[in-house]
């Protein structure tokens, strides 16, 4: 056997073993028990970029996911407390001797967190209160302290861990601190968006078209120019992102862009007559007739399974239900893995939500309102001008 067909034997064996790794260690789903106080409490766990588990207790399956990696470690529940009584059943798991979510409890077949009917059962709120690792200052409302930056005013939260982004005039307040993009006011900055740990903005300081992108990392706060090989109309829209590359189509030139990012590149992407469509998963060609009445890229792909509600919005793992009481909406969530178990989130005022991960944020009056799982609902940022402003972008990182 020659050198090549060995090489070619030995690569495709290697490919086999990659294969096979991730799927015993990483996609496949693994299954393990815990024995509290005499009960056993069946585990599902499976990893593809987070952790999603599955806690069956015998009388209720609470499905959740944890988005730190623990270096794609197995079985990392390692405690469970479990709270019983003819009413509910509440279930908090430790991990690692942390804790990552609220006690999930299950009332009349709908999962709530633990603050969301704290005072409403006596003998849970004691139970509660002997639970070291639970820290109930996570959920508090109250900011740990608070930054003024003109007429914003943004609010600190130790337990926050997220980055926060708020558009502003010139430039950006990223965690309270000001970065200046523009030397002028700009008053629309429509050919803007958030992907990633970036955010993309055109130049603004021209009169009719602009060559070069700005874009700024949110974490470094490094402001870099992405050059154009040609300019661009501020007759332009973004119309969505799809495997991080933002679509950009200018109506005055009708050429399609696609811009990358990651690899600095801007390139055309429409033909002579139609533009890329993203419709439900699938690319299809859109006239350009059409598209110079601005077009957005639909990513409905919504179950049917939610006829009932109101309102239904995806994230990448989830549905979100909104149901009308009133004048406000009860929100609830389903995992994409198990649709048949509801969690019920928050009353919401708006259904104009915006999604990270397991994060809800929101914009109500002259509010910035921020939920997560594990530290409840907060406020993140205070302006007069999210009431009437809908240029203002903001972004959760």
């Amino acid at each position: 056997m020659n050198k090549k067909n060995k090489l070619i034997i030995l690569i495709i064996a290697l490919i086999i073993l990659v294969i096979a790794f991730k799927r015993i260690f990483v996609f496949e789903s693994i299954n393990y028990s815990l024995n509290i106080d005499g009960n056993k409490i069946k585990i599902k766990e499976k990893y593809e970029d987070n952790y999603y588990i599955e806690i069956n207790t015998g009388k209720n399956i609470y499905p959740f996911r944890i988005y730190n990696n623990f270096n794609n470690k197995r079985k990392i529940i390692n405690k469970i407390y479990l709270y019983n009584d003819k009413y509910i059943e509440c279930m908090l798991p430790v991990i690692e001797n942390n804790i990552y979510t609220d006690f999930m409890c299950s009332k009349d077949g709908i999962i709530y967190d633990y603050n969301n009917i704290k005072g409403e059962i006596p003998k849970l709120d004691k139970y509660v209160e002997t639970i070291n690792e639970y820290n109930e200052k996570n959920f508090n409302s109250e900011p740990d302290s608070l930054i003024k930056i003109g007429s914003t005013k943004y609010n600190i939260y130790k337990n926050l861990k997220d980055i926060s982004v708020i558009t502003t005039y010139n430039g950006l307040i990223v965690n309270g601190s000001k970065i200046n993009i523009f030397k002028k006011d700009i008053y629309n900055n429509k050919i803007s968006a958030f992907l990633d740990k970036y955010y993309i903005v055109a130049d603004y300081e021209n009169e009719f078209t602009f060559d070069h992108f700005y874009i700024i990392n949110i974490i470094t706060k490094d402001i870099n120019k992405l050059k154009l090989k040609e300019p661009i109309s501020y007759d332009s829209y973004i119309q969505g992102i799809v495997d991080n590359k933002i679509y950009l189509y200018d109506k005055d030139s009708q050429n399609q862009y696609e811009i990358d990012i990651e690899n600095n590149g801007v390139n055309i992407v429409s033909s002579v007559d139609y533009i890329k469509y993203y419709n439900n998963k699938k690319w299809e060609k859109l006239n350009k007739i059409k598209a110079n009445k601005e077009v957005y890229f639909n990513y409905n792909t919504l179950e049917n399974n939610f006829s009932n509600y109101d309102y239904v919005k995806e994230s990448d793992n989830y549905y979100y239900l909104f149901k009308k009481e009133g004048i406000s909406y009860k929100l609830y969530r389903v995992d994409k893995n198990n649709i048949n178990i509801y969690k019920y989130i928050l009353n919401i005022p708006v259904t104009n939500i915006y999604l990270n991960k397991d994060a809800v944020y929101y914009i109500y009056k002259d509010k910035l309102y921020y939920y997560r799982d594990s530290i409840g609902l907060k406020i993140i940022y205070e302006n007069p001008e999210l009431e009437f402003n809908n240029t203002i972008k903001y972004y959760i990182y």
